[in-house]
């Protein structure tokens, strides 16, 4: 089974004077217990531990299109309340609008691309996914999850630090 889950983010920007930033996004991918209603209808949520913190790094693309990737997922976090990343983004054209666009806010959502491995449906028929191999991560413009935000965007070399409106 293949979902693509999304959840919101608020952008600051961050490069320490002097020094090349990093061109990486940070935040939460997935909300642990947390139910949304994705594309095809199907209310889902993750339980914690659910996304694995090892192997193969997932892909970063935009819109779920893996004609267009953008970047990999460098470090991942497991925490009570959700799956927290960090994304390295390449430096190509696409890469820099990747960047530009999250810093503007304009795509302020990720969203997962995961094979479920493990799952039940709970009394409400909500899909709870215990176990997932997390294939990718996409930059999207509406979310399926609220509430979760990236805590930090580094752009480009040379842009000034500035924080979001």
């Amino acid at each position: 089974m293949e979902l693509k889950l999304a959840q919101g983010f608020a952008v600051e920007v961050e490069a320490a004077a002097g020094d090349k930033p990093r061109r990486t996004i940070t935040g939460i991918a997935v909300p642990y217990n947390v139910a949304a209603t994705v594309t095809d209808g199907t209310t889902v949520k993750f339980t914690a531990g659910s996304l694995p913190t090892d192997g193969k790094a997932p892909k970063l693309f935009m819109y779920h299109d893996s004609t267009q990737p953008v970047g990999l997922v460098t470090g991942r976090t497991d925490t009570a309340d959700g799956m927290l990343f960090t994304a390295s983004v390449v430096e190509t054209q696409a890469g820099d609008e990747a960047l530009t666009l999250a810093k503007a806010g304009v795509l302020d959502s990720v969203s997962v691309g995961v094979n479920a491995k493990e799952f039940y449906r709970d009394d409400d028929g909500t899909l709870v996914i215990t176990a997932a191999e997390w294939v990718e991560l996409s930059l999207v413009p509406v979310p399926a999850f609220s509430g979760a935000s990236i805590t930090d965007v580094a752009a480009a070399q040379g842009e000034a630090d500035t924080a979001p409106d």
